[in-house]
């Protein structure tokens, strides 16, 4: 009876995964369509490269590495680490599987809120308000911190709240510029990467040695 309530579980666990990544990769193709008809064509890929950019992007890398180091350090209390441990990427990280998870399913939603509050947002600011650029990837980036309040509703931790809070404001002014001079692409390999590197150094400092 054990055995089947386990395999139930994981059964309804597949389900709603499905459900709710199914509904991100409809908004992903849907955010994508646009892309085909030339809206804000020229953010797709790189517009400009040069020493002060590459230098740019090392030391925003650097920033953030330096940045994911001391959330995991000092960032993250006992209380924390619980509502940390419940999040799909390190509980996959934990329990060794759910690979799909981290390599596809979990990409889209770096796809979909780079579009959405990168791509579109500051396209749509530039292009038609004609605000400046500093305006309008502060905008940007302010408006992408006001989405992470859904992490309050999610943890109810305060600490985690102001994580992704703070975070999620710097990472916006860095990539709206990145978005600017080497492309939307770009910027969801840096999303991608930056969140990726920080779960995993919290399941590698806080779970790793107690994995089964």
């Amino acid at each position: 009876m054990d055995r089947l309530e386990i395999v139930v579980n994981r059964v309804l666990k597949i389900m709603d995964r499905l459900r709710k990544y199914g509904i991100i990769a409809i908004l992903c193709i849907s955010l994508m369509i646009p892309l085909f008809f030339g809206i804000y064509a020229e953010y797709l890929y790189v517009q400009k490269l040069n020493m002060t950019i590459i230098i740019a992007l090392l030391i925003g890398l650097v920033f953030f590495l330096l940045l994911n180091k001391l959330i995991v350090l000092f960032g993250i209390g006992e209380e924390s680490l619980e509502s940390f441990k419940n999040h799909e990427v390190i509980n996959a990280f934990i329990s060794g599987r759910d690979k799909a998870l981290i390599l596809i399913f979990f990409p889209l939603i770096m796809i979909s809120e780079e579009l959405i509050f990168r791509f579109y947002l500051i396209g749509y600011l530039l292009n038609e308000i004609r605000l400046e650029v500093i305006s309008a990837i502060l905008v940007s980036s302010i408006i992408f911190s006001i989405y992470h309040v859904y992490m309050w509703f999610k943890y109810k931790n305060k600490r985690v709240f102001i994580i992704y809070f703070g975070s999620s404001f710097l990472l916006g002014l860095f990539n709206g510029f990145i978005l600017l001079t080497l492309g939307v692409i770009t910027c969801v390999l840096i999303h991608y990467f930056l969140v990726i590197e920080l779960y995993y150094s919290i399941f590698k400092r806080n779970f790793k040695k107690n994995r089964s």
